[in-house]
């Protein structure tokens, strides 16, 4: 849940590889198994949430600007028509089950524009991804404790580092940077790393195969090093506890299916609502306000405001499909609000599934 960027894939890869680590116990995280992955229906489950709570997170949602609705048509000022597309980063099975009304538009689209292009143009930018000392990487001696982290998220950060880096010191040498963004990723993506694209990966597939060009709205590497500023070190924090507790073994495959389900329906807006809900059980109110607003304020307001710039060029030429995170359309900090402000017209267009 949340917006997780484009690294779903590869975090942990290039933890493992470049950590290096190779001796000693790791601490599994067997709570996340390819069964819990495994999402054979997107449904609520009823033991997450009473009829009450449920009642309370549609109304907060109801407050959030285009709350609903993942695909948008976009027309420049100058006439020019372009699409926006809500993305869940996930290989899902259920999450690549794109509706028709996609799939004709990734037929048709002149230019495919992503959060970011992953794929590396040169030797040089591939030497550039192995880990970093200050920016993935802590000082070794002594081993750099999260005393920040609540306790219980303390402990399944650690065995979801361990998971990917096969030793239990690897939690120790990550800087707040590597484990907000290894976080970030979705630990189910370990399981088909390699072998089956998250849903963005799929569009950029399809750009691939029918000669497509894909534009890239920030570097690969973009959050991990605005994160790995010394004076983002609060944000990074922040992102970290908050992603670390969307792994509570108690809710995480429940909590999954159901993500699916408000997403298949297009409640971008009731995910959100449900996800601040969920942090503010967990951490209390006032706590949960604070880190959401910091997570939030990089990984969706702020990064917004660099998009809208990267898009005006593609969306002013027409024919571009954009796809971004979800998170990244509702609220008024939102693209949608956001590309309105600058004089796009911003129009819903309904697909399969989905409420009307």
């Amino acid at each position: 849940m949340g917006s997780n960027g484009l690294r779903a894939k590869s975090s942990a890869g290039i933890l493992a590889l470049g950590l290096g680590f190779c001796a000693g116990p790791a601490v599994a995280q067997d709570w996340i198994t390819p069964d819990a992955c495994q999402v054979s229906a997107a449904v609520l489950d009823p033991a997450l949430l009473d009829p009450a709570d449920l009642k309370a997170i549609l109304a907060a949602a109801a407050k959030i600007d285009n709350a609903t609705g993942r695909l948008w048509q976009v027309t420049s000022p100058g006439g020019a028509v372009s699409h926006l597309w809500g993305t869940f980063h996930s290989s899902d099975q259920l999450i690549l089950d794109l509706p028709p009304e996609l799939t004709t538009l990734m037929a048709q689209m002149a230019v495919l524009v992503l959060e970011s292009d992953p794929v590396a143009k040169s030797r040089t930018v591939l030497e550039e991804r192995v880990l970093q000392a200050g920016v993935w990487m802590a000082p070794s001696d002594p081993p750099y404790e999260k005393t920040y982290l609540d306790a219980r998220i303390e402990g399944w950060a650690a065995a979801r580092v361990a998971s990917v880096a096969a030793d239990d010191r690897a939690m120790g040498a990550l800087t707040d940077a590597g484990l907000a963004s290894l976080l970030l990723s979705d630990p189910c993506e370990d399981f088909a790393a390699g072998v089956l694209p998250i849903q963005d990966f799929r569009l950029y597939l399809a750009a691939h195969e029918a000669g497509v060009p894909v534009v890239g709205l920030e570097s690969w590497d973009a959050i991990l090093t605005e994160l790995s500023q010394p004076e983002r070190q609060d944000t990074a924090r922040a992102i970290a506890e908050v992603y670390g507790s969307y792994l509570n073994p108690e809710r995480f495959s429940a909590g999954r299916a159901g993500a699916m389900a408000f997403y298949r329906q297009g409640g971008t807006g009731a995910l959100m609502a449900w996800n601040q809900f969920y942090l503010q059980r967990f951490f209390g109110q006032d706590n949960a306000d604070r880190l959401a607003a910091l997570a939030d304020g990089y990984l969706v307001a702020e990064r917004n405001r660099n998009f809208l710039r990267g898009l005006r060029k593609p969306l002013g030429q027409g024919g571009a499909l954009v796809a971004v995170g979800a998170f990244h359309l509702p609220g008024k900090n939102g693209l949608i609000s956001q590309l309105r402000a600058d004089g796009f017209q911003v129009v819903r267009v309904a697909t399969a599934g989905e409420a009307r």
